[in-house]
């Protein structure tokens, strides 16, 4: 009905942003980019706040977008999957701007925003650089305060009705509403897309690692027969030979696994540090003692042959 419609705009709350387009320098694009779209943050935003941060408790972000930097950089923030991996980009690098001597500097880093793919700029320092671009093109909307404090925020009902509403009436100006939850979920259909892909190669090495494992420690104890007929003809039982073989292998296992690990944890260090990080450490461990467990058994069986062969026929090879 008109009425529930007009309730339904009287609860909106819109954040309109001007645009300066630019390269999509999000996940979904597979090339190379130099300068991504460019949003202009309206002051209303600046003063609400909100979004997560990498590195979150260092320093309030959205204030230093209107901070002046003493060499002149305009200041800007930008999702971390389009800083570090689209633009090669961290805290404090420059990004020049095409045509100009000014150049931007990256003040933070959002983790895993909705607004992957662009940068951010006070709507003052973009107003200043782009004056040409004029209007806004861009908007970030939900429910006001007042609408929170009495109801909470819309339903997934309330947000269709929205949309539609929004796209009937502003068709003249082209204007397509997205919900937020679908933009992020194609971000992590791409991002997820890669990463299966990564851990199939990695699954595959992993197999081939431990079968290449299992063989050395086969080779190893095959190798030392006639070592250990030899220590069996001196009086050392097969139990203790298995588990003087075991504890060998035990300690040259640990110390790989220990070393792998920490290299590992080394390259995943600017992920773990992130607000939002999400680490399956249950797996990884799983993982390490599957492994340690495999090179084991291999030892054990390795030991357990080498243990049948006839001491007189070991011995003669040594």
């Amino acid at each position: 009905t008109d009425s529930a419609d007009a309730r339904l705009l009287n609860d909106m709350q819109a954040y309109s942003f001007r645009v300066r387009p630019g390269e999509n320098a999000s996940c979904l694009n597979l090339y190379q980019t130099t300068l991504p779209t460019i949003l202009g943050v309206p002051d209303e935003l600046l003063e609400r706040g909100g979004f997560r941060f990498v590195d979150q408790r260092k320093a309030d972000y959205w204030k230093l977008l209107t901070t002046p930097q003493d060499d002149g950089r305009i200041p800007v923030l930008g999702d971390m999957n389009t800083l570090m991996f689209s633009l090669h980009k961290s805290p404090g690098a420059s990004i020049p701007l095409p045509d100009s001597a000014t150049e931007l500097v990256v003040s933070g880093m959002l983790d895993g925003s909705v607004l992957q793919g662009v940068l951010l700029m006070s709507d003052s320092n973009f107003r200043k650089l782009f004056p040409k671009q004029t209007g806004f093109r861009y908007f970030l909307i939900g429910a006001n305060e007042q609408r929170i404090a009495n109801s909470g925020h819309f339903t997934h009902e309330e947000v269709n009705r929205l949309a539609t509403l929004l796209e009937g009436s502003l068709t003249p100006y082209g204007f397509d509403a997205e919900r937020v939850s679908d933009r992020i979920a194609a971000f992590l259909i791409v991002q997820n897309t890669y990463l299966s892909t990564f851990q199939s190669l990695g699954g595959l090495g992993l197999l081939l690692g431990t079968l290449g494992l299992a063989t050395v420690m086969l080779r190893n104890v095959v190798e030392r027969r006639s070592e250990l007929a030899l220590l069996r003809a001196v009086g050392f039982r097969s139990a203790n030979l298995s588990v003087m073989v075991l504890a060998e292998n035990a300690m040259l296992l640990v110390w790989g696994l220990a070393s792998g690990t920490v290299c590992a944890l080394l390259a995943m260090l600017p992920h773990l540090m992130s607000t939002g990080a999400d680490t399956p450490w249950s797996n990884g461990g799983v993982l390490l003692l599957t492994v340690f467990g495999v090179g084991m058994l291999s030892s054990l069986f390795a030991v357990r042959e080498a243990s049948r062969t006839p001491i007189v026929s070991a011995l003669r090879g040594e």
